[in-house]
């Protein structure tokens, strides 16, 4: 935004010096529309990442290892994600315990 905003600025009092008397009102608007065009990619991005771990998530938890759609290195990062839940099971026994205790626990809703 900021160099946007300095590209724009001194590429208007260049080019435009004896036709324009107030530089600064388009140079604030350069600024905002270049603010709002970062926010909305960033929207964006964000929006993108959150789905691929939603549908890794999804993927993980709904089907067996030869049956997901992940390939390449998606599936090597869920594959090593599988090794250190499975890891993690053996080191503390009791927190698998734990978690079986409350499935077995009774609905009070």
């Amino acid at each position: 935004m900021t160099a946007t905003t300095l590209l724009a600025y001194m590429a208007m009092t260049d080019q435009l010096e004896g036709l324009v008397n107030y530089i600064w009102i388009p140079t604030l608007l350069i600024c905002f529309i270049s603010y709002f065009t970062a926010e909305m990619f960033n929207e964006v991005f964000g929006m993108a990442i959150s789905t691929i771990l939603q549908c890794f998530v999804a993927d993980e938890e709904m089907f067996e290892v030869s049956e997901r759609f992940a390939e390449g290195d998606l599936a090597k990062v869920i594959g090593k994600t599988n090794a250190a839940a499975k890891k993690d099971a053996t080191i503390h026994p009791e927190a698998s315990a734990a978690k079986e205790d409350v499935a077995d626990a009774p609905d009070l809703a």
